[in-house]
């Protein structure tokens, strides 16, 4: 709250400069009836409060803050409202107006019948006269209400906040810029900023008046300290009154790398924080392991997991990410496979400003920078392509990248887990897979059981989707007719927990009734169920299970021309084979109906 005590010092100049003026006595009240400054007599009182310091006593002083009304006293002895002491005999009251309120009081006090009658002959002059002054020491207070704010706001700031003069002395900052530098506030104002960031580019902007924008920079200090900041730089220019506008200096915000990473990471990512709770399964596969990833959770070691499409290797990386001491860092997620090549690098690594054309003129920062002190798992590592590879390797050898366009070695403290549903020995053998790769990433493997292999958790995970997509549509059915469950279970799932989600999901929105039935099961699983239950001869039976061996194969490799084009090599069939009896076994990639 606005007060005059906060500019007590230019309240008594003001008080003395009225008495020099018109020869009159003066004190100066706040809304608190203490006196603020005075002259003469009054002087010896200043700290003391008028009228026992009662605002609703009812004197001039109490009546002018309630009214906001200037008032003349004409004959002190005799005035109502006047509390007269020490031969007062006249006074004239101005109120100091900040807004709507009323801050204080100006009061003008004749003791002698000369000062009286001065007064009286002359009251509305001298009214006009301090009415000016006390609309001086309201704009007064409200500079120095602005001020602290101002000073407020500065320090409160997330940013470093550096002001320099022209010649790039440091005239101010903030509590931030002296953490983030790392030197002491009073060491800092008085130095010449180019002695804590050498090289600085503010001089360039002071002398141009042009400034720049999140223009990321790196110094580092004789100490040794490395400072990484992205920077904003305005000019400030002179008055407009000279003849030619020069820059005065420069006000500097500043945020430390790793804070922008941060907000990049939370504005850009909305992972969830996730346990090895939410990995369902009783059989003694996935209890195996959960148990093994939970054990290498705690170190830093590359992961490997493999397993075919969807069975869940991006859950199980975010389990081990929030299991680890990493789990109050990011958490950067990247498909390798379903970002262009000519993408994918910048994404990984980044790009300096005018790297290539459309570049962004800041620069961008990478997945792996974004990653800095927690964990990036890369998904689907063997769609990487190969001139990539050898570029991750560095990364997982030397901790460190560069940027795209860039010449500056960025050191990075990042756990790598990478997953793929490929053959990586296969693809090595057939020069698409680095093996120099292969072996870093492979540090700590984990293959994750596809669902035809733990049939018994097939029931728990057909319930924990119900319940969620009852959640999600706004239902409320119970579970599964026998029959369906029998039918859901005893189906292959080539396309595995995504798959039977996928089915779920679709049952759950066409069902109608209490219960799923099996009118509300994808048409796809019911064809298989009835091709099943029909067999009679040696090649139904043999179609189905080769059916089974095309369909696993596909989901390891892909549904690609390329990836169908792999798969035959593997089968030992020629390509136009394997098309034949995708067509005639009906094969669909999952989540086709």
């Amino acid at each position: 709250m606005p007060h005059l005590l906060e500019i007590q010092a230019t309240t008594q100049e003001i008080a003395e400069a009225i008495t020099a003026a018109v020869g009159i006595e003066v004190e100066i009240i706040d809304d608190q009836l203490l006196i603020v400054a005075g002259t003469g007599r009054y002087t010896e009182k200043i700290g003391l409060k008028e009228e026992d310091g009662d605002i609703q006593s009812g004197y001039i002083y109490s009546h002018v803050l309630k009214t906001g009304s200037e008032y003349i006293v004409e004959d002190a002895k005799n005035d109502p409202f006047y509390h007269a002491c020490e031969n007062e005999l006249a006074e004239v009251c101005c109120p100091i107006r900040l807004g709507q309120r009323i801050i204080g009081i100006i009061g003008l006090v004749a003791f002698t019948e000369e000062q009286r009658k001065a007064l009286l002959q002359n009251k509305q002059n001298l009214l006009v006269f301090i009415n000016r002054m006390a609309d001086l020491l309201s704009s007064k207070v409200s500079e120095t209400q602005m001020a602290n704010e101002l000073k407020i706001i500065i320090e409160t700031i997330r940013d470093g906040i550096v002001a320099v003069d022209r010649n790039g002395v440091i005239t101010t900052c903030n509590e931030m810029a002296e953490t983030l530098i790392g030197i002491k506030r009073e060491d800092l104002i008085g130095s010449k900023l180019t002695s804590v960031w050498p090289g600085s580019p503010v001089m360039e902007a002071i002398s141009s008046g042009v400034g720049y924008k999140d223009r990321e920079e790196m110094y580092k200090l004789p100490s040794g300290k490395a400072m990484h900041f992205f920077t904003t730089v305005s000019p400030v220019f002179g008055s407009q009154l000279e003849t030619k506008r020069r820059t005065a200096g420069a006000v500097i915000s500043f945020r430390d790398i790793a804070d922008v990473r941060k907000l990049v990471y939370d504005m850009t990512e909305q992972n969830e924080h996730s346990s090895f709770r939410e990995i369902l399964g009783t059989s003694s596969s996935i209890q195996e392991v959960k148990a093994y990833a939970e054990k290498v959770a705690h170190s830093s070691s590359t992961i490997l997991i493999t397993g075919e499409s969807g069975t869940g290797k991006g859950l199980l990386a975010k389990a081990i990410h929030y299991a680890s001491p990493r789990q109050n860092g990011p958490f950067i997620t990247i498909n390798c496979g379903a970002i262009p090549d000519t993408l994918l690098e910048t994404e990984l690594f980044g790009y300096e400003s005018g790297a290539f054309t459309g570049a962004n003129k800041s620069g961008k920062v990478g997945k792996f920078e974004l990653a800095h002190e927690g964990t990036i798992f890369l998904d689907e590592v063997g769609d990487m392509p190969l001139h990539l590879q050898g570029k991750l390797l560095h990364v997982l050898q030397h901790r460190e990248i560069e940027r795209v366009g860039g010449t500056r070695v960025l050191p990075v403290d990042v756990r790598v887990i990478a997953a793929t549903n490929k053959n990586l020995e296969q693809m090595m053998l057939e020069g698409e897979f680095r093996e120099d790769l292969y072996f870093r990433l492979n540090v700590i493997p984990i293959q994750l059981p596809p669902l035809r292999e733990r049939k018994e958790d097939i029931g728990l995970l057909l319930r924990a989707a119900l319940e969620k997509y009852n959640r999600l549509i706004g239902k409320n059915i119970t579970g599964f007719e026998p029959e369906t469950a029998e039918l859901l279970v005893g189906y292959h799932w080539p396309g595995n927990i995504r798959e039977l989600e996928n089915a779920v999901e679709y049952a759950v929105n066409l069902e109608a009734g209490p219960v799923i039935t099996k009118q509300s099961i994808p048409a796809r699983i019911l064809r298989v169920h009835h091709a099943a239950t029909a067999l009679h001869t040696l090649k139904e039976q043999l179609d189905v299970h080769e059916k089974q061996i095309i369909e696993r194969y596909l989901n390891e490799y892909g549904y690609s021309v390329e990836s169908k084009l792999k798969v035959a090599r593997r089968l030992g069939i020629s390509e136009s084979t394997l098309y034949r009896r995708i067509r005639e076994l009906h094969i669909r990639k999952p989540g086709q109906s």
